[in-house]
């Protein structure tokens, strides 16, 4: 089970990383939250705030 959830993990990874390949927008916005210091919240709001 545990090697079939760590699988997934890695589909999911490949699944991620094609879309934010492809669209631009995403990945800029998810990198401005993903793997920062401090809190996932209120990162995702600073993002939407710089977003607009």
């Amino acid at each position: 089970m545990a090697n079939a959830q760590k699988e997934e993990f890695k589909h999911f990874g490949m699944n991620l990383e094609f879309l934010l390949r492809r669209r631009h927008e995403w990945r800029a916005e998810l990198q401005r939250i993903l793997f920062q210091e401090g809190d996932i919240v209120e990162l995702a709001e600073k993002a939407e705030k710089t977003a607009d």
